[in-house]
């Protein structure tokens, strides 16, 4: 309802215009034109509204065009309703020319002998059906033209079996066509028995039940025309009853149809095109031009178009040949619930990367290498425990020295006062530890990288899918237009042939281009830990994306010319040395090559000082030996030869140096500053690459940029470029290599504006990851900082 009025609104905004337009336009030539129209339908005004507008566009200064309101007639769908207003247009002295817009409105146009004013009649069908008058190309009659395509139930027929193969066939007729041009039907019937089709012949009035009830049992697929005289409410109770009989649907009139539920079409909306042909006609009849000398063949466009929502409810699966050539609608899976855009998939690559989980746990390793360095400082605490037994004449031998079963326990500390390598050892340990976390951080900027590049490469291999499944369309047309051509002599065969052949070739590359985009998205699922199969949509990007560096225009505004851009090299170049994870690994193993080297010097003079203290206990002493035995000395020599008690303990400082190991000291401090050495060579080494790096990724990305409007502006100029080259083509004023030439240059062009937004979006890609910044994943704060220091460095730059 609400296109309804949306479409009743334009052509009364139109007619205003005209209105207005004749107070205005008194020195231009009046024209009324009036229109009939076959009966009611929701598609009436809208489409009659574009006709006008494309008319109203095409005159502006040479006529004044008017579209009296009480001469839009809209008949009772009715040959008689029909005739009578017709009859009523003709009579009218006032009325300049009539457009008969409808089927049964150009039929009964075309019969008529002697028409006093031109009359235009755009939906001729079957020109020897309706046994229309056709001559040269045109109609030949005094002050009628009309509009023809080629009938294309025979190509439709043969999709429909492509698609899904069957034996009996319902076809769904509009009975007022029924009743007003009988033959239609016949030759239908004719067409579908010479394709092994039994054809059911089942007439549609105002209600679709009645017409479901004349299915015949064993219908096996449906074959619907258009049926333009049944209410909306009602068309859609036809779709939903035949998808619930799992009968597979195919329509005549195009792919609106198609987006409300029927299966599929090989009909784009033609009404655009039509009304377009239309005006343009009518333009050459105001300017002098004989109606009967137009030519009235317009080419059949065609777009095999399948709503997959609608095979996957009635239980039908095209082959991989359809598949690749069709336009699939609904072909997102409902159940397919994730749905992932740029940002989402860095994110999700940086949370469950497996290489980067693996990286993670080496990191924290690390630590625990720090752990027992640092352990080594700390107090060394050792207890133990002791069972002896010994034979009984020993111990009986011993005087009680020694018992036959002896249980001992001691407690022993060690506390190194100083030790120069164990101090180096920790502080080591903490730089490599640094330099762990930054070959983590390299990683993490890796894999954001590939993250992004992976997902831009699906949007990538979409987009090329797409463009090759168009110009497979646009060479079946054009193999339909050769068709055309050579049945009325003005093509050989082959030049058919030829068309066919390019059409094989299109299809392989479809083919490709699908193979290509299931390896994209497999490598994608690879970098996010997903199944690799796994089915997932995606969001388109673009330049505007707030995610990226280059929002809201705010980085390229720093490249505007040559001297913006050579200072915001050299501020990225100065931002990747500050950040990048490379260098601090490089300048954590200086650090901890300094130290080593500093430990090796410290070896020839510093010792190393250790503090020891034990505690021993006998716990238990039994058996022979346990007591010692009785000696009767005089109490002062008791007290000299008194018998010790079970516990012992000891306190010790160490001190240890080594005086000479074979000249160890002096290799080991030549050896650390030669490393040393080496670390700072290869420091310098990678600033230098890193500066690259930064310089060459911008210039890259700089030239892509710049490179995304004229790709655009040659694909449109190509686009221009074939739509002519077409149309000179189908009046035989161009050859097929001209076509096929312009049609490739069409495909390259399309190829290469494609190309150019995402080779820039992955170069950009490549920019981040050489300043050492996931900028998809920074907050707005950073982002500002970020910006600042930009505005910083340039102010700086400025004064210097």
């Amino acid at each position: 309802m609400r296109n309804i009025l949306l479409a009743m609104s334009t052509v009364c905004l139109v007619l205003s215009i005209c209105f207005i337009a004749s107070s205005q336009a008194s020195d231009q030539r009046v024209v009324n034109i009036g229109i009939v129209i076959d009966g009611p339908w929701e598609r009436n005004d809208e489409i009659a509204g574009m006709f006008m507008q494309e008319l109203l566009a095409l005159t502006e200064g040479e006529f004044d065009v008017r579209f009296p309101e009480d001469k839009f007639i809209v008949a009772d769908g009715s040959n008689a309703g029909v005739s009578e207003a017709i009859d009523r247009l003709l009579r009218d002295r006032g009325i300049n020319m009539v457009i008969a817009f409808g089927v049964l409105a150009s039929d009964n146009a075309c019969r008529r002998e002697g028409l006093p004013k031109p009359v235009i009649a755009p939906f001729v069908l079957d020109i020897e059906l309706q046994g229309v008058s056709f001559k040269d190309g045109s109609s030949g009659v005094e002050n009628l033209h009309y509009l023809t395509f080629p009938t294309p139930i025979e190509r439709d027929i043969r999709y429909f079996l492509e698609i899904v193969p069957f034996k009996k066939m319902v076809f769904l007729v509009n009975k007022r066509f029924q009743d007003g041009i009988p033959n239609l039907s016949v030759r239908a019937q004719q067409i579908m028995r010479e394709l092994g089709v039994e054809p059911y012949i089942i007439e549609v009035d105002r209600s679709i039940d009645e017409a479901f009830a004349a299915f015949p049992p064993d219908v096996e697929a449906v074959y619907v025309t258009p049926l333009i005289h049944i209410p909306s409410e009602e068309f859609d109770r036809m779709v939903q009853g035949l998808i619930e009989r799992k009968l597979p649907s195919f329509s005549f009139f195009g792919v609106f149809e198609v987006e409300r539920g029927l299966l599929a079409t090989a009909n784009p909306d033609i009404f655009p095109r039509y009304t377009r042909r239309i005006a343009l006609n009518v333009q050459r009849i105001l300017l002098g031009e004989e109606p009967g000398t137009i030519p009235v063949t317009i080419p059949a466009e065609e777009r095999l178009t399948i709503n997959m929502e609608t095979a996957r409810a009635i239980g039908v699966y095209p082959d991989w040949s359809i598949v690749t050539e069709a336009n699939l609608i609904k072909e997102a899976r409902e159940e397919i619930e994730r749905v992932i855009d740029l940002n989402d998939a860095v994110r999700e690559a940086l949370a469950v990367n497996l290489d980067l989980a693996a990286k993670e746990r080496f990191v924290r390793a690390g630590t625990k290498d720090v752990s027992l360095a640092r352990s080594n400082l700390f107090p060394q605490i050792e207890l133990s425990a002791l069972g002896v037994r010994i034979d009984e004449d020993r111990a009986e031998a011993s005087f009680g020295q020694q018992a036959e079963q002896t249980v001992t326990g001691s407690v022993g500390v060690t506390q190194l006062i100083y030790s120069e390598p164990a101090w180096a050892n920790f502080s080591i340990q903490k730089s490599l530890q640094r330099s762990r976390e930054s070959e983590r951080d390299q990683l993490r900027l890796d894999v954001a990288r590939n993250a992004a590049t992976a997902y831009l490469n699906v949007l990538r291999a979409k987009t090329f899918e797409r463009i090759q499944k168009q110009n497979l369309s646009l060479t079946r047309s054009n193999l339909e237009l050769a068709r055309i051509r050579e049945s009325i002599g003005t093509a050989r065969t082959a030049e058919v042939l030829r068309w066919e052949s390019e059409l094989a070739s299109n299809r392989k590359a479809v083919i490709s281009a699908n193979a290509q985009r299931n390896v994209a998205e497999i490598a994608l699922n690879r970098i996010l830990h997903r199944p690799a199969e796994e089915h997932f949509e995606t969001v388109e990007t673009d330049l505007e994306d707030p995610h990226l560096l280059l929002s809201q225009g705010r980085l390229m505004q720093y490249a505007d010319n040559r001297w913006d851009f050579r200072i915001l090299r050299s501020f990225m170049v100065k931002e990747a040395i500050e950040y990048s994870p490379e260098i601090r690994g490089i300048e954590a193993a200086i650090a901890a090559q300094e130290r080593a080297r500093s430990s090796a010097t410290c070896a020839f003079w510093q010792p190393t000082l250790a503090l020891r203290a034990e505690v021993s206990s006998i716990f238990s002493e039994e058996g022979a030996g346990a007591d010692p035995p009785s000696l009767s000395l005089p109490p002062a020599m008791s007290e000299l030869f008194r018998d010790p008690d079970d516990l012992d303990w000891s306190i010790g400082l160490s001190a240890t140096f080594p005086l000479f190991s074979g000249g160890t000291k002096f290799a080991k401090r030549s050896q650390a500053l030669e490393k040393l050495t080496q670390l700072r060579f290869e420091r310098a080494a990678l600033a230098e690459r890193i500066e690259q790096r930064v310089r060459s990724a911008l210039h890259l990305a700089g030239a892509s940029f710049a490179g995304i409007e004229q790709a655009r502006l040659a694909a449109e100029a190509a686009d221009q470029s074939l739509d002519l080259m077409i149309d000179a083509y189908s009046r035989g004023a161009a050859t097929i290599i001209d076509l096929l030439d312009a049609q490739n240059a069409t495909l390259v062009a399309g190829e290469v504006a494609a190309n150019a937004v995402y080779d820039f979006l992955v170069d950009l890609m490549e920019v981040e990851r050489s300043i050492g910044k996931v900028v998809l994943q920074m907050s707005d704060e950073e982002r500002e900082a970020f910006f600042d220091r930009i505005e910083v460095f340039f102010e700086t730059f400025g004064n210097q």
